[in-house]
Formats: structure tokens, sequence, C-alpha cells
């Protein structure tokens, strides 16, 4: 692959391709998922312990909603633009990324308004914990500035995406890893700022990252040139980016207010189950890894080889992203099943206070939950394939149902048993994923992804 150009995805071996192009996606990820890690770790070792593990936790969960709203979205970039590339069609290629850039920008300056008029209401509908109260309003602040940057980074890293380059955000989340590390050792183990510190860490970074990705895009060999005139809305085009890219965005938004619900439920459980559920999402985080880096990587090839007019090549890339992704999810459940103390205690001292409450807590819900991690390949794999193939709706429409009729209602539901604790809460989530996975492979089977998306004529003269 060139690092400074785009990439044809249509073409040699099928196995090769998807892990070359996931890798880059998987390590990216573990680095975005390392430094959001890294933040809970700072303040559950050298800051106030439970108290600020629940308030980062509560924040992040609340910008994690933005995060995926963001990154739903520009992912229909990442498709429009790889039928496009599939297609050979550079002219529309280089409007495109324009019109994304653009609405990207525009985008970001309303959400970051709503946000902070927002953010009291959320900390407060999420039943966050007294003592951890204020200090969630803080982080949420301080990270609702960094929106702008948010947008930026996943913009353009859905633009290479697209173009069949995947290393190159993988270098700007690396950026961001190493920043975000340092400025927390600096502000919060020196300085002791604690959640405030952790915050500006995340906000610097986030925002480095975002410059690194611009001057990447301004110096390499992508057609587009940062022109006045290049900064156009398109409005047919802009019109089918939202057609992808909005119901991606709605699904993952309606997934992270499914985890945002939970977190409602569990903070009503008080401050040990609060920074206990915290703690696990950041392991689920890894342990969900492949699951989640092989599904952009799917999103991205399906497109180039719809566009090429290559649907069997496209569904051969999803079956070996399910069987790569189901072999991790295997040998995480068995770690999570046989040594879940070991990595909870890894987030917080033993000798904190609720300490050893907390950690029984988190024990108990991965004990439980971590059956997922054999059912999220399938329905990952499949959205990013449906995604790819410009059947968003579905994949949209697939996990709203398995959020709101299923593992929402069944938290909710295992929270009120006599004496419950998050060991019964953690079952929730593999139920949800079981019923979304039968739904996903009856849609696969029934073949109609394969039918003539009107929604996208970006396919050459030569698929007709």
């Amino acid at each position: 692959m060139s690092f400074s150009s785009g990439y044809d995805l249509t073409r040699g071996n099928a196995a090769v391709n998807l892990i070359k192009f996931a890798g880059p996606f998987l390590l990216a990820f573990f680095l975005q998922i390392l430094y959001g890690t890294v933040d809970v770790i700072a303040v559950g070792r050298f800051g106030g312990g439970s108290t600020d593990v629940s308030a980062v936790a509560s924040g992040s969960e609340v910008m994690q909603l933005i995060a995926s709203l963001i990154a739903g979205v520009t992912t229909g970039a990442t498709v429009l633009i790889g039928q496009y590339y599939g297609a050979k069609d550079k002219n529309n290629v280089s409007k495109c990324i324009g019109m994304t850039l653009s609405v990207s920008f525009l985008s970001s300056i309303v959400l970051t308004a709503v946000m902070l008029i927002m953010l009291p209401h959320i900390v407060e509908w999420l039943n966050t914990p007294e003592e951890a109260y204020e200090k969630t309003m803080t982080y949420g602040r301080i990270c609702s500035w960094g929106i702008i940057f948010i947008f930026g980074y996943n913009a353009l890293s859905a633009i290479f995406r697209g173009l069949g380059n995947s290393t190159a955000p993988l270098i700007f989340v690396a950026i961001a890893c190493v920043v975000n590390i340092i400025v927390d050792i600096v502000l919060v183990v020196i300085f002791q700022l604690g959640v405030t510190g952790v915050a500006i860490a995340t906000v610097l970074s986030q925002a480095l990252s975002m410059v690194f990705a611009i001057i990447f895009l301004y110096r390499g060999n992508f057609g587009f040139h940062f022109k006045w005139h290049e900064f156009k809305i398109y409005w047919h085009l802009a019109w089918r980016y939202a057609k992808i890219g909005i119901p991606i965005g709605i699904q993952g938004i309606i997934v992270s207010l499914s985890f945002l619900f939970i977190f409602t439920i569990v903070n009503s459980m008080g401050i040990a189950a609060s920074a206990g559920y915290g703690i696990c999402n950041k392991i689920n985080g890894f342990a969900m890894l492949p699951a989640i880096g092989f599904s952009m990587a799917i999103s991205a090839i399906a497109a180039q080889n719809i566009g090429a007019n290559k649907p069997a090549r496209a569904l051969r890339t999803l079956w070996l992203g399910v069987g790569y992704t189901m072999a991790f999810g295997v040998v995480a459940l068995i770690m999570m099943q046989c040594f879940p103390r070991f990595f909870v205690t890894c987030f917080l001292s033993p000798d904190s206070q609720n300490a050893e409450e907390t950690i029984q807590a988190a024990v108990g819900f991965l004990h439980s939950f971590s059956f997922e991690f054999i059912l999220v390949p399938i329905v990952f794999c499949s959205n990013g394939f449906f995604n790819g193939c410009g059947r968003s709706f579905f994949s949209m429409a697939n996990n709203v149902g398995g959020t709101f009729i299923v593992r929402v209602p069944a938290a909710w539901m295992l929270s009120r048993l006599p004496n419950a604790t998050l060991f019964e809460v953690g079952f929730a989530a593999p139920l949800a994923s079981f019923v979304s996975n039968l739904v996903a492979l009856a849609y696969l089977w029934s073949g109609k992804w394969r039918k003539k998306n009107t929604t996208l004529t970006v396919i050459s003269d030569k698929l007709k």
C-alpha cells in the first residue's frame, strides 16, 4: 500500500487485503481506547479513587455519545468516496472530500453549542452519584470544546479510509495517544489536577491529531489542493452522504444511548457499581477491539468492491472478518472468565476508598458480559458489510431494535431482581447481540443487500 495515496481494494488476495487493511484500523482503535484507559488509570491510581473514576467514566460515556454520532455520520464519506474511487471517478472523489470537510466544520459548531447547553441536563439524567457530580460537569465542559477536533479527525480519517489508506489515521491517533499520556502524567500525577487535567489532556491530544491529519491531506497526492473553491457543498453529494452517514450516526448514537441508559441504572446502584462499570467498559473496549476494527475495514473494502461490481468478493471479505474476530472473541471470553480481578486491579489501587467493593462489582459484571465477545463478531462485521453496500438503514434498524427492544429493558429488569448486582445486569448485552445476529443473518441470506441501491448512483457505466 502506498502511504501517500489511495489503494485499490478490489484486486489481489481478499484475505491478505483484509489483514493488511484492518491492521492499521486495529492499532488505531487500540490507541484510541488506550488513551481513554490511561485517563481512568491516572485518576484511579493517582487521583481521587472511585469518585474520580466515576466522574471520568460518566463524562466519557457522554462524550462517547458525541464521538459515536460523529464517527457514524462521517462513515458516509468513507462509503461514498470508496464507491467513487472503486468506479475510478476522480472528479467526484475530490468533490466529496471538499464537501465532507465543509459539512463537518459547520456541524461541529452547532454540536458544540448544543452540548454546552444540554450538559447539565444530561449529567443529571445519568443519575450521577452526588459526590461525583461536579467533577463530571467539569470533565464534560472541557471536553465539549474539543468537539471540533473530534469532527475534524473523524472526517479526515473517513476520507483516507474511503481512498483505501488506513495507515494515515493510525499515525494521527498514535500522535494523540502519546500526547495524551504525557499530558496526563504532567497534569494528574505531577500537578495533581485530577479530572480537570485528564480533560485538558484529552482535548489537546485531539487537536494535535486533527492538525497532523490536515497537514497529511494537504501534502499528499489525493487530488485535493485546499483551494477555497474546493470547499463547496455539492447538494446532490451531500444528500447521498447524509443518506448513508445519518443512519450510521443514529445507529452509533443509539448504541451509546443504550449504554447511557444502563449507566443510569448502574449509577442508581451506588458509587462502587458506577466506578466498577466504568472500569469494565474500558476493559471490554479492548476485548471488542477486533470486531470494531474489522467492521470498519470491511465497510471500506465492501464499498470499493460494490463500486467495482464485485459483490461476491465483498461477501467473502465479510466471512473472513467474522472468522478472524470470532477467534479473538473466544480467547477474550476465556481470559475474562479466569482472570477478571487481575484486569480490574490494573485500573484501581486496592488501597483506595471503596476499592474492594468496586473490584467485586466489576468482576461480577465481567463474568456475565464477556459472553458478548463471541456474539459481536457477526453483528459488527455484518453491519460494516451492509454499510459498505449502502444499506446503512438496515444496520441502524437492527441496532435500534436490539438496543431498545432487548438490551435496555433487559438491563432494567435484571437490575430490579432481589439483591441484584452488576453480574445480573451484564447479561443484557449478550442477549441483545444474540437477537441482532439472527436478524442480520436473515437479511444477509435474503440477498436484498445485492439489489441496486437507487440512493447511491455512484457506479460507473460498466455496472449498467
